[in-house]
């Protein structure tokens, strides 16, 4: 009996030690890699390669996440992106596809489901074409309904099902805009699709609990956008209560919250220097502001 109870106090020991030991593994490999390499698992985020999409996809690498980095025409950026997801020790797969394409969409979820552990969606990829409401084509309205509201709403329908299927949970993040709290007709089939996406927010989050937690991010102008000067750019974000505007990086800390809170959906934060506190009547881009 004694022997027994011997052995016994000598195995609890030696596991004692063994977990010591992996603590302190476990340390050095925190200490080598960041705690999150651990914790995180992968991403798809459309129109990956450039703009919003490429600082969320480079932020969201540096936190720990692995990216399905998706890109439409942007092949080059996309490998460049993706060379510099690899040197931050982040596993990247790129995926091209025509979002506005039914087919392509369902394989663009099929090809990350089947990579495995896919975690979350950012639907960042947008279709942005002036036009008016006195001037608008119904190809344009296709177009940027089908790339700003039917894509990510397939894409999110496919990965629910595969969340539901699988047992696990995911988060998804709509990029939308903030001009949908301060509306203007400037843009009109564009913030249409826009109105549609942030619709879609709050009903997927509604479809699709408890497997899927939606929520949006509405950004005022945050990079310069076609021949807009560096001047005018900043001139715009004047325009704001606070004098300033959204960087990537504000976008990037609310796409960090919604993604590690997983008590929120349904939700849209507005990111806009507090410009939908006294919306314009026209787009910042035709507005006469001076130095």
């Amino acid at each position: 009996m004694r022997q027994l109870l011997r052995r016994g106090l000598s195995l609890i020991s030696s596991l004692k030690q063994f977990n010591r030991e992996m603590e302190l593994v476990l340390s050095d490999l925190v200490a080598e890699t960041g705690a999150k390499d651990i914790a995180k698992g992968w991403v798809l985020i459309t129109g990956a390669a450039r703009r919003i999409g490429r600082g969320l996809a480079l932020a969201l690498a540096s936190d720990g996440w692995n990216i399905h980095l998706h890109f439409h025409h942007s092949k080059d950026e996309a490998e460049t992106t993706g060379q510099q997801i690899t040197a931050l020790g982040r596993m990247v797969c790129l995926h091209q596809a025509d979002l506005s394409d039914e087919a392509a969409c369902q394989q663009l979820m099929a090809s990350c489901v089947e990579q495995g552990n896919l975690a979350a969606l950012i639907n960042s990829a947008s279709s942005f074409d002036y036009d008016t409401s006195e001037a608008f084509s119904a190809q344009g309205m296709k177009q940027h309904m089908a790339i700003n509201m039917m894509a990510p709403a397939m894409l999110i329908r496919d990965f629910a099902a595969a969340a539901e299927n699988q047992s696990v949970k995911g988060a998804v993040i709509n990029i939308t805009d903030a001009k949908l709290v301060g509306l203007n007709p400037d843009y009109f089939t564009y913030t249409l699709s826009k109105m549609a996406l942030d619709g879609l927010t709050r009903l997927a989050a509604q479809a699709y609990a408890p497997w899927l937690r939606v929520n949006g991010i509405a950004p005022g102008i945050t990079l310069r956008s076609g021949d807009q000067t560096d001047a005018e750019y900043r001139q715009a974000h004047r325009l704001n209560p606070l004098s300033c505007g959204a960087e990537v990086e504000d976008i990037v800390r609310a796409a960090k919250m919604l993604l590690d809170t997983p008590s929120i959906t349904g939700h849209t934060i507005v990111i806009d220097g507090g410009l939908h506190l006294r919306p314009p009547n026209r787009d910042v881009a035709f507005l006469d502001v001076q130095e």
